[in-house]
C-alpha cells in the first residue's frame, strides 16, 4: 500500500503539469513548451515505474480510498480493469493456453470484483457476480471454446450496462480519455512488473497490460466526436495507443523486450493532455 500510494502522488505531480500545459501551450503537441512538458513526464514517470517493480499479483489495480459509489471514473476505472483481464483471459483460452487463461478468469472474480461490489447495490444495478462465475467455471474446467465464448460474452454484456449506472456528463470526450489515461497509467504499472532490464520477469503481468490497453483502444475507438476539435483528440489518442504494438509481439511473452513500460506512461500522460484540451 506504501508502494502504491507513492506511485499515485507521482502521479498526481505530472497530473498538475498537465494540467498547467493546457494554459501554457494550448494542447498544441508541436510548441516547444508541450514537448518539454512531455519530457518531463516521461522522466518522471521512469521514476515511478520503479517504485512497482516486484509488487505481487494484484497490488496496484484496486480502487484504494476512492468511493466508488459516487466517483464516477474510479468506478468506470474499475469495470475496464476487469474488461482487460476477461478479454486476454479469452483470447489465451482461444488460442489453446488454458492455464494462462484460469489465472486471469480468476483474478477478476476473486479480487477486482470484491472492490467494487459496494458500489452496484449504491448506483442501483445489479453487478455480474453470477456471469463472472460462469465464465470462470467454463475455463476451469475447459468447457471448451463455444461454452467459453458464451460465457464471456455474456459478463461482457453485463459490464456494459452496469457501466451505464453514471452520470452523463462522465462519458463525455473529455472524461472518456481520462478513463483512458487512468486505465493506461494501470496498464504502465503492469508492465513495469513484467519487463525488468530487458528481460521478461512476469508473463501475468505483460499480459494484463496487453488486455488494459486493447480495452483502451476500443474505448477510444468508440468515441462519438461532435466537432472537429474532438476528433483530432481522438485521432491522436489512437495514434498513441497503436505506437504502442510493438510491446506485444505475441500473447505468450519471449524471454526478453527491448520495450519499456515508460511508453505506457508517457502515452497517458499525452492522452491526458489531449482531454483538458477537447472543449
Amino acid at each position: 500500500m506504501i508502494k502504491r500510494t507513492k506511485l499515485w502522488m507521482s502521479i498526481n505531480k505530472i497530473t498538475l503539469v498537465s494540467v498547467a500545459s493546457v494554459g501554457i501551450a494550448g494542447c498544441d503537441s508541436n510548441s516547444d513548451t508541450a514537448t518539454d512538458i512531455e519530457q518531463q513526464a516521461k522522466v518522471a514517470l521512469e521514476q515511478t515505474a520503479s517504485v512497482v517493480e516486484g509488487e505481487g499479483e494484484g497490488e496496484g489495480e484496486g480502487a484504494g480510498s476512492v468511493d466508488l459509489a459516487t466517483n464516477d471514473l474510479a468506478y468506470l476505472t474499475q469495470l475496464a480493469l476487469m474488461r482487460g483481464h476477461l478479454f486476454v483471459g479469452n483470447a489465451l483460452y482461444q488460442a489453446g493456453h488454458f492455464e494462462h487463461a484460469k489465472m486471469h478468469m480468476k483474478h477478476p472474480e476473486s479480487e477486482l470484483y470484491a472492490a467494487v461490489e459496494p458500489a452496484f447495490k449504491a448506483r442501483g444495478v445489479r453487478g455480474f457476480a453470477a456471469q463472472l462465475t460462469t465464465l470462470s467455471t467454463a475455463v476451469e474446467q475447459e468447457q471448451g471454446d463455444a461454452v467459453v465464448s458464451a460465457a464471456y460474452a455474456a459478463v461482457v454484456e453485463a459490464i456494459t450496462a452496469n457501466e451505464k449506472a453514471v452520470n452523463v456528463a462522465s462519458i463525455s470526450v473529455a472524461q472518456q480519455l481520462k478513463l483512458v489515461a487512468e486505465i493506461m497509467r494501470v496498464a504502465g504499472e503492469e508492465y513495469a512488473i513484467a519487463v525488468v532490464d530487458g528481460k521478461m520477469e512476469n508473463a501475468h503481468e505483460y499480459q494484463d497490460a496487453l488486455g488494459f490497453t486493447t480495452v483502451s483502444k476500443r474505448i477510444v475507438s468508440d468515441i462519438s466526436v461532435a466537432n472537429g476539435g474532438e476528433r483530432d483528440a481522438k485521432e491522436a489518442a489512437l495514434a498513441h495507443l497503436d505506437a504502442l504494438e510493438a510491446h506485444w509481439p505475441s500473447m505468450i511473452p519471449p524471454d526478453s523486450l527491448a520495450t519499456e513500460a515508460s511508453a505506457l506512461y508517457v502515452a497517458a500522460a499525452k492522452i491526458e493532455l489531449l482531454a483538458f484540451g477537447v472543449k
